[in-house]
């Protein structure tokens, strides 16, 4: 039943994804991770006596989970350029759906083995490590960017391309903004 609680954040995720950059969705989602799976790790045995306070908490984290699971599919589906975009987001995909099978198995042997905790505590901590892995290893850019590294990329420029997607998001070209406006009454 908690987890139908969680809907709204089902159709939030996709909703904040269009407001903010993936990156920045995917860090929100294993911040909030990070902070209720701390809690119920901490709190785990005072919290069996509040079921109201764990069964909130519960779904907090459950909501959090939301944001990294479709910002994950976003930026996968963004930065690969399109000579290599299926086959980046199948290795992306498999990736994850590996991790969630060996996850599933050690979640269901420590739940078995009466160590509820744990859970939160392992959670707490692969949150962590992909909150600092997206920090290090998911570059900050925007359309214009993937536009500019995916031309680079087409003129077999991968080396250019790669510096571009890190570069940070970019500017549109003026210039080429004027062009493009001209005859539609666009004043740049």
């Amino acid at each position: 039943a908690t987890r139908m609680l969680v809907i709204p954040s089902l159709a939030f995720a996709p909703w904040l994804l269009k407001q903010i950059s993936s990156k920045h969705v995917q860090l929100i989602g294993f911040a909030g991770c990070c902070v209720f799976n701390f809690i119920l790790a901490i709190a785990y045995k005072d919290l069996q006596g509040i079921a109201i306070l764990f069964a909130a908490l519960y779904i907090l984290q459950l909501s959090f989970q939301s944001l990294p699971g479709v910002s994950t599919m976003a930026i996968s589906a963004e930065i690969y350029p399109s000579a290599v975009k299926g086959t980046g987001a199948a290795i992306s995909s498999a990736s994850g759906k590996i991790g969630a099978t060996v996850g599933s198995y050690y979640f269901t042997h420590l739940k078995n083995a009466g160590h509820i905790s744990q859970i939160f505590w392992t959670v707490t901590f692969t949150s962590t490590l992909a909150l600092l892995l997206t920090l290090i290893l998911i570059p900050n850019y925007n359309g214009v960017t993937l536009t500019k590294a995916e031309e680079l990329a087409d003129a077999g420029k991968t080396a250019e391309a790669r510096r571009m997607l890190f570069s940070g998001p970019q500017d549109c070209d003026p210039v080429e903004n004027k062009e493009s406006s001209k005859g539609a009454g666009v004043e740049v």
